[in-house]
């Protein structure tokens, strides 16, 4: 009696057990967003001196420009061959304004343009992805980062 008792307690720990192994390829990590590439105007703006960083991990990409305001962005993400879809924007919840708050939706796309950013859900097409650089084209931009 004693000896079932272990095994299905032992059964019960195990199978209740659950290791988190999202892996996202080459999209994992921290990325520093280096020029933007205005598709409609042929423009190239210079972000490599700005501190505009996307960090991806899991099922979110964290966004944050450090120079233009101290706020954080989150998104889910869906990333399937040569696609990359950001959907439900979130503002930091560690913002100044709220500061025992929760993550805040975000309804206004304006945030979003300092990270590269022109749709509440914006669809990316992955031009490039290797371990050292990639490469997202939207409808309106071409987002080019190294790994940082």
């Amino acid at each position: 009696m004693k000896k079932r008792f272990v095994y299905i307690f032992a059964a019960l720990l195990l199978g209740s057990c659950s290791i988190s192994t999202d892996s996202n390829g080459k999209l994992d990590g921290f990325w520093h967003l280096t020029t933007v590439d205005t598709l409609a105007t042929g423009g190239v703006t210079d972000y490599s001196q700005r501190k505009v960083f996307w960090g991806v991990q899991a099922k979110l990409i964290s966004a944050r420009d450090m120079e233009a305001n101290d706020r954080g962005y989150y998104f889910r993400f869906v990333h399937q061959n040569d696609s990359l879809i950001l959907t439900s924007p979130h503002a930091n919840h560690w913002h100044q304004d709220l500061p025992d708050g929760g993550d805040i939706p975000i309804d206004d796309v304006e945030e979003l343009r300092d990270i590269g950013v022109n749709a509440l859900e914006e669809h990316f097409f992955v031009e490039r992805l290797s371990g050292s650089s990639m490469v997202l084209r939207s409808r309106t931009l071409r987002l080019n980062f190294r790994r940082f």
